[in-house]
């Protein structure tokens, strides 16, 4: 089942996806939401003229996402995805009137890093609220209660990542887009580097979070060149502000927090 705010979320984005509303429409002055706010209509209005998309993390992406990327499916684009984790270990937390179009979506296992996929093949690459995860989370197949690996304590989890994750991954982009193919981005952004979160279960996990450096490192990666690139914060009021750069955000962090408070939005065009 679908929450209230995703449903909110992913209603605003349909009305970008179906052409009825533009996303500089919306007002931001809602409080109590996630990032998802601004970034899931923010991407709806870069989807309508791909045809030929690959969504990373698509598995167990937030529902307002997966909802939206299904409605572009069904509009007749081709939607696959690549995933450490299979959408059917994974598979009752999909709405049940979902389920069989997200199942019969094809997903590469594996890190996006080293799988095999075809080059030239993409019109877009959508990596919502994802490559912060890539080097720090694993799949598990033998846990009941997590897809991915967890710690009970902070301890038991890395504190470090590999530093060429953005090179990597942006090279791994740049193989399958076609020319003049794009890339989305979302990111959480604020004081930087690993970030301790706790799940829904109590379990311990870390993520990336931006700052003006590894910021750079994904802005400048060869072959690409910058369409877009817009920062948000969340106000002290609990809504979401546009601000101008990422030093606005350096006072931000998702450290043991529900959802990140900085987050910045990135869309790249293969050269």
């Amino acid at each position: 089942m679908i929450g209230t705010n995703q449903q909110f979320i992913l209603d605003r984005a349909m009305q970008v996806l179906n052409g009825t509303a533009e996303f500089g429409d919306f007002n931001l002055n809602i409080p109590g939401h996630s990032e998802r706010l601004v970034e899931v209509p923010w991407a709806a209005q870069h989807l309508a003229h791909a045809k030929h998309i690959l969504d990373i993390g698509f598995s167990m992406s937030s529902l307002d996402w997966l909802g939206l990327l299904l409605a572009t499916k069904a509009k007749g684009n081709r939607l696959q995805a690549a995933d450490i984790v299979r959408p059917a270990r994974v598979q009752s937390r999909y709405p049940d009137h979902w389920r069989d179009a997200a199942l019969a979506v094809p997903v590469s296992i594996g890190d996006i890093r080293s799988i095999e996929l075809p080059e030239n093949q993409f019109d877009l690459v959508t990596c919502i609220s994802t490559i912060e995860h890539i080097g720090f989370d694993i799949a598990t197949d033998d846990d009941p209660n997590s897809a991915f690996e967890r710690g009970k304590t902070p301890s038991e989890i890395a504190d470090t990542r590999d530093p060429n994750v953005n090179r990597d991954v942006l090279q791994a982009f740049h193989r399958v887009l076609k020319p003049g193919g794009r890339v989305m981005i979302s990111v959480p952004m604020g004081r930087g580097g690993p970030t301790l979160l706790k799940d829904s279960l109590g379990l311990y996990t870390r993520q990336w979070e931006y700052e003006s450096t590894s910021w750079q490192e994904l802005i400048s990666q060869p072959g690409f060149q910058i369409v877009e690139q817009c920062f948000y914060a969340l106000g002290s009021d609990d809504c979401w502000h546009q601000v101008p750069s990422p030093a606005d955000l350096n006072e931000k962090s998702s450290e043991l927090q529900p959802h990140a408070s900085g987050c910045a939005l990135l869309l790249l065009q293969k050269n």
